[in-house]
């Protein structure tokens, strides 16, 4: 594999410093949340063996200032197991990481963990991005990126609109919607059902049998949070999918998961294994 400089156009010989923002407490399911399985873990070791200078900060409490022209990220310790300490009400203090100088020619901002606003996350954290950005700051991913991909019928809005392949999609638009929006779909039972934001790792999809499945469902999720955005899908029956990591128009790798047995999902954290995989010239042009 190729060094990740040689894909973008800014890359300098002086090492970049790097800001890690993330929320260690987003998980919203029962399952394990070990910080050192978690993507941000890896980044952070893997810039440390390069010798990367690194600063971590959860998304909990961080805030920032700018300074005599200096802009300063303040944000909670880390033990040494890698997690964030949240002040205790009982001593009555609250303790922070010495403030970070950042500066927008040689620090670059990973925020990993903006989550769902309102669901996993806050407006707070997505304005504190954004005046990082505003301040020239490079943001990796950028805050359009974050925009286009946290909605699922966004990004199948960007897709028609760019000709690209995407599986019909109808958003239900309240609680007795689902016949409406079925009619729209134009396709036939079975169609996938998920929420248009906040799902992780393959939960919030569903498979839909039926009108009465359907409507159902719909009824019993807008109950408990009537302004959850859902949306209906075709069901395109295939046995993998393939993911393809793309960096300036350019593959750097492709990886295939088979569908779960019994299942239309092919997470590997529900199970599924992934296999790394060669692309043909032709699904590289596709």
């Amino acid at each position: 594999m190729e060094k990740f400089k040689s894909f973008i156009t800014e890359a300098k010989d002086e090492p970049y410093k790097i800001v890690v923002l993330s929320h260690q407490l987003a998980g919203v399911r029962d399952t394990k949340d070990d910080p050192d399985l978690s993507g941000t873990a890896l980044l952070v070791n893997f810039g440390k063996k390069l010798g990367l200078e690194i600063f971590q900060a959860d998304f909990v409490g961080a805030y920032t200032r700018k300074i005599s022209g200096k802009r300063l990220l303040y944000s909670f310790p880390f033990d040494d197991d890698g997690l964030v300490q949240l002040p205790d009400p009982k001593e009555g203090k609250v303790k922070y990481q010495k403030p970070y100088e950042c500066n927008p020619e040689d620090t670059l901002i990973f925020p990993r963990g903006l989550g769902t606003l309102g669901f996993t996350s806050s407006r707070a954290w997505y304005d504190m991005i954004k005046q990082f950005e505003y301040d020239g700051f490079t943001i990796i991913p950028s805050l359009e990126c974050y925009d286009n991909s946290t909605s699922k019928y966004l990004s199948y809005i960007l897709f028609t609109n760019n000709n690209v392949a995407t599986p019909k999609t109808v958003q239900i638009a309240h609680s007795e919607d689902s016949e409406r929006a079925f009619k729209e779909l134009n396709t036939k039972f079975p169609i996938i059902l998920k929420s248009s934001t906040g799902t992780q790792t393959g939960v919030g999809v569903v498979v839909i049998e039926s009108m009465r499945s359907l409507h159902a469902a719909v009824q019993m999720i807008l109950l408990y949070n009537k302004y959850l955005p859902i949306i209906i899908q075709e069901y395109i029956e295939t046995d993998y999918d393939i993911r393809v990591a793309v960096c300036n128009g350019e593959i750097i790798g492709a990886m295939k998961r088979k569908v779960i047995v019994g299942d239309v999902r092919s997470n590997v954290s529900l199970g599924d294994d992934a296999e790394e995989m060669e692309l043909t010239e032709l699904e590289k042009f596709e």
